[in-house]
């Protein structure tokens, strides 16, 4: 678990896949999680993880991290919430995990995989191998609440995308528990977007953001949240911030959504 101690991660780097995947594989050992490869290109697997119960529309849970390698804090302060939530992952969450969705990109610290493509723009591009098998995966279902875990290096705090409902939100909330551990970015302008107090939410108008903004690719986020999940939240820690920080940031963040959304 995250320390403040100096030697945290001192047996390895917050660059190594095979770490993150070796915890992962002791974790779904207790009985709380069943395992399914997406990809695996001899060097490195995409996997995703399934709860013994069934996700759905009313109580599934969606997580997500490591889409952007050169983000490590999203992949760790993943596994520690797993870690640290056994149980209730064998006995209570309904969910699918995907602890690190580009572990080439993790192991090279870049955002990019591969074949050099932004997995973020690209969750609508079923000619990329990885992409394809995350549709496999995922057809036909549906959650309650989706969580996507990433980092900024311009980030002066934490900030939240949050796409959801008219009648509900959920942000502002889940902002409010975890700041203590890092406080928000309270800019007005955060990459090219219009935050109020470290929060851009949105309702609707949400397929203009992908033709007038991104060029038609399709964020992670925006494409679950269209076809999958009520909400869609995306959470930015700041990546020149000390990392045991930021884990805890992740960690936190996690357990306030998932508390809010679930009342």
């Amino acid at each position: 678990m995250t320390s403040d101690r100096p030697g945290y991660l001192a047996q390895h780097s917050a660059h190594d896949p095979a770490e993150l995947a070796r915890r992962w594989s002791r974790l779904s050992q207790q009985g709380c999680l069943t395992e399914s490869t997406l990809l695996d290109d001899g060097e490195f697997s995409v996997v995703a993880y399934e709860t013994r119960q069934s996700p759905g529309a009313r109580n599934g849970l969606y997580l997500c991290a490591g889409v952007h390698g050169d983000e490590p804090a999203g992949p760790w302060g993943l596994l520690e919430w797993a870690e640290a939530n056994v149980e209730r992952l064998r006995d209570d969450f309904a969910a699918v995990i995907f602890p690190c969705f580009n572990p080439r990109g993790l192991a090279e610290n870049t955002r990019r995989d591969a074949s050099g493509t932004d997995l973020n723009r690209a969750f609508h591009d079923r000619a990329n191998p990885l992409i394809a098998a995350w549709h496999r995966f995922m057809e036909g279902r549906k959650f309650r609440l989706a969580l996507h875990l990433h980092e900024d290096y311009d980030a002066r705090g934490i900030y939240l995308y949050e796409l959801g409902q008219k009648d509900r939100e959920i942000g502002e909330a889940a902002l409010r528990k975890c700041e203590a551990v890092i406080p928000r970015d309270t800019r007005p302008r955060i990459d090219d977007g219009d935050f109020t107090n470290g929060l851009l939410r949105r309702t609707d108008g949400i397929e203009e953001i992908v033709a007038d903004r991104l060029g038609g690719g399709y964020p992670e986020a925006i494409y679950v949240h269209l076809h999958h999940a009520a909400f869609a939240l995306t959470f930015e820690t700041p990546s020149e911030f000390s990392l045991p920080d930021r884990i805890r940031a992740q960690r936190a963040f996690i357990d306030a959504a998932i508390g809010t959304a679930f009342l």
